[in-house]
């Protein structure tokens, strides 16, 4: 039930106000302009009655006190008055009244205004919460949840303006192209996800976090200004990151590079941006999988670089070359001129070692704008479900091509049937009006081998 404070020191007018209203609302009173500020001290109603003449403290000084408080300002005031000159009800609604009730009042004129206005007023409420969410929704990367270019424009601009203190990051994925053409599109979301919550991690209340897009991503941690909790904020998300593409079976393909500048205030936007920036593009230019920070003497020697995993030993290639090469990984997705030589090898392997190889031509049948997608899905369950022997590309839109080595025709033939049945597995549903066709048969050599 709806809450309506009345204000009025003649008691016989709160009496006629209250019978008029009370079988539709709950009622609080209030004798003086002093005594409803109090009130709203310790609670809050959903529209105030209020008299205008009154002692200690008039009506209108009381709706220009309420007005200018924001925790109060937006709740609806009607004055109650004998005073019918339309001069005294202009001067009303310039104190912010949201209607003016003359004295004596109509018990059914009063109801009926106070519902329509009290209406109003929730629907402004229900407009003002839509376009919040819709402004909140345009400033947010919908893949991440992070908030976007145009927010960091904006917050951090206003930060700057006020003249705060911290540390913006630009971060970049290295070689995240690599593992979108690889891997697919569906593999880099989850990668891209996965970066969004390590940052996430070391993120306080009034840190900003945005996706600028691709594999760009800035963050500003607000009043952070010492230069060792700086180095090792930067040190663990590289590290902690690395650890859970480890853990997803693709350590060191792709790591991250980190360009800092500390800011004391005193930079604008534009500065403060050009510098950070201009420090990750010496950390992608000095080895990548680092973090740098900006520094007055930026341009000289590159030993005042931190680095991390850039400094190579035959030791530390070959943890990495064999973290890449983990047990159960799945099948090799190539590009096809990629492909062409390993068909070469597998054609190879035939005539030489007399090893059986199968060559699968898959066909995608999907409606066209679902056609990249079913693709993507596909890819994922060629490498999530085949051995790391096996090798395939996409020949086309609807077409992929598969090398299963070491089998022979029923053995392809439940390799094929594997690939689709887990296509339809990690689907789930989704994309229903797929179907998936495959032609197979053993590798030979042609006649002139």
């Amino acid at each position: 039930m709806k809450k309506i404070l009345i204000v009025d020191d003649d008691n016989m007018n709160c009496i006629l106000a209250k019978h008029a209203l009370v079988q539709e609302y709950e009622l609080a009173m209030a004798y003086s302009g002093t005594e409803a500020l109090e009130y709203l001290e310790e609670e809050l109603p959903d529209l105030i009655l209020m008299d205008i003449e009154m002692p200690e403290m008039d009506g209108k000084e009381a709706a220009k006190r309420i007005k200018e408080k924001d925790e109060w300002k937006s709740i609806p005031i009607v004055f109650l008055t004998a005073d019918s000159n339309p001069m005294t009800e202009a001067e009303c609604l310039s104190f912010g009244a949201d209607d003016f009730i003359t004295k004596p009042f109509v018990p059914d004129v009063m109801r009926s205004r106070v519902g329509k206005i009290l209406d109003a007023h929730e629907k402004r409420k229900d407009l003002e919460t839509l376009l919040e969410q819709n402004t909140q929704k345009s400033l947010t990367d919908a893949l991440t949840g992070l908030n976007n270019r145009p927010f960091l424009e904006k917050k951090l601009g206003e930060l700057i303006n006020d003249d705060r203190s911290g540390t913006l990051f630009m971060i970049d994925l290295d070689n995240f192209k690599k593992m979108n053409d690889t891997y697919g599109h569906m593999v880099g979301d989850e990668v891209l996800k996965t970066f969004a919550e390590v940052l996430k991690m070391f993120a306080r209340k009034d840190d900003i976090l945005c996706r600028l897009g691709g594999d760009e991503f800035v963050t500003f941690y607000t009043d952070l200004t010492d230069r060792e909790i700086v180095a090792q904020k930067a040190t663990d998300i590289i590290r902690i990151f690395s650890d859970k593409m480890g853990a997803m079976g693709y350590g060191g393909i792709v790591s991250v590079s980190i360009g800092a500048k500390i800011t004391l205030g005193e930079e604008s936007f534009e500065e403060l941006y050009d510098r950070a920036d201009k420090t990750l593009y010496l950390v992608k230019n000095g080895g990548k999988n680092a973090y740098r920070i900006y520094d007055e003497n930026i341009d000289e020697s590159a030993d005042k670089i931190s680095q991390i995993n850039t400094n190579a030993t035959l030791e530390r290639i070959h943890n990495m070359m064999m973290q890449d090469m983990a047990e159960n990984k799945g099948a090799f997705h190539v590009e096809y001129n990629e492909f062409k030589k390993m068909y070469d090898f597998a054609m190879r392997c035939v005539i030489r070692n007399r090893r059986k190889v199968q060559i699968v031509l898959f066909t995608i049948e999907a409606p066209e704008e679902v056609q990249e997608k079913a693709m993507d899905v596909f890819i994922q369950s060629v490498i999530s479900s085949l051995r790391n022997v096996d090798t395939g590309t996409q020949y086309s839109s609807t077409q992929y091509v598969l090398i299963i080595m070491d089998a022979d025709l029923a053995d392809g033939r439940e390799v094929a049937g594997r690939v689709i049945g887990r296509f339809h597995e990690i689907n789930n549903g989704v994309l229903e009006d797929c179907r998936i066709t495959f032609d197979i048969e053993t590798m030979r050599p042609s006649k002139g081998k």
